[in-house]
């Protein structure tokens, strides 16, 4: 909200299940999520882990890729970090050209659940790539078990930075840091063995996509913006969830696969509420994935409307 106000121009921060994502199409800002290695973690514990990694947010594209133009390349102090690229990414958003083929998919063929209104609204956004000379396809990867797949290694994750932690000082721990802990604590060898498969197995089918389209483009958040007391969305398209992570599988399994994915605005819900789309590209691929959000956000003009006084708005009913 900060970036939307205008109280400050650019954020940082960190994405593992959409956490630069669906943040940046709460507040009809952008947000990207970069391929592991693009920008250094630093000294984190789970050093050679793709999960969770940093990345930038901002008001428009350019000023996105002009943050992670300074954030990029190699750090002696992250193995899975390289080098920036040759030509910047400010030179690669105003030179990009518009992608050929787009895939685009509201749910997996069904498979998750989203708010009506938010698929409604990303199906007529979507279409805004063929004012471009785009060829927009109802397309996307079979999604497997990739929902359970990225919460069996997300616990592992966990358990890798906080498992000292609970041993020392778990009164002072979230529930939601306990919960994740203690799932990955409980599970075995070959549990994890087969989430890893099952990645693998995730990846090529997407990397397979790419082979035909030039992005992936999914609604960026299942449902807007929800009560800010509540700790995540109750109910997403009349369904009740279970847990904190249950309205992020349209972000988790693009993470599962390594790829750079950035949120860029795309409309609002009858409540005043922001939606997004979410723009993936192949691995390393940022440039593209930005290129074409820009373009995007050229004909939407929605940048435009930021920044923001804050005002009241409607809430929708429980």
């Amino acid at each position: 909200m900060a970036v939307a106000t205008g109280e400050v121009w650019l954020a940082h921060g960190t994405d593992h299940g959409g956490s630069l994502r669906r943040p940046g199409t709460y507040c009809s800002v952008v947000g990207l999520r970069p391929s592991p290695g693009r920008v250094t973690r630093g000294t984190a514990n789970n050093l050679w882990s793709p999960l969770s990694v940093h990345g930038p947010m901002a008001r428009n594209i350019p000023d996105l890729a002009l943050f992670l133009d300074t954030m990029a390349g190699l750090c002696p102090h992250d193995p899975l970090t390289f080098d920036a690229p040759a030509a910047s990414f400010v030179d690669a958003v105003a030179a990009a050209s518009p992608p050929r083929r787009v895939a685009y998919t509201a749910d997996y063929g069904g498979r998750i659940t989203i708010d009506q209104e938010t698929r409604e609204i990303c199906a007529r956004a979507v279409r805004r790539f063929e004012e471009m000379g785009s060829v927009v396809e109802e397309f996307a990867p079979d999604l497997g078990a990739i929902d359970e797949a990225f919460m069996v290694l997300r616990s592992q994750h966990f358990v890798v930075d906080r498992e000292l932690q609970m041993q020392s000082h778990r009164d002072l721990l979230k529930p939601d840091i306990v919960w994740n802990t203690e799932q990955g604590l409980a599970q075995t060898p070959s549990r994890i063995a087969w989430a890893e498969r099952e990645r693998a197995a995730f990846f090529r089918r997407f990397a397979g996509m790419f082979e035909t389209y030039d992005i992936f483009v999914s609604p960026s958040a299942a449902t807007p913006a929800f009560d800010v007391n509540l700790r995540h969305p109750e109910h997403v398209g009349g369904k009740k969830l279970t847990d904190y992570m249950g309205a992020s599988t349209l972000n988790a399994a693009v993470t599962m696969t390594s790829c750079p994915a950035v949120a860029v605005p795309c409309g609002f819900d009858q409540y005043g509420r922001p939606v997004g789309l979410q723009v993936t590209a192949p691995i390393r691929e940022e440039a593209r994935a930005l290129g074409a959000a820009w373009l995007f956000e050229q004909i939407t003009g929605l940048d435009r409307l930021l920044p923001i006084d804050p005002r009241a708005g409607r809430v929708p009913p429980p």
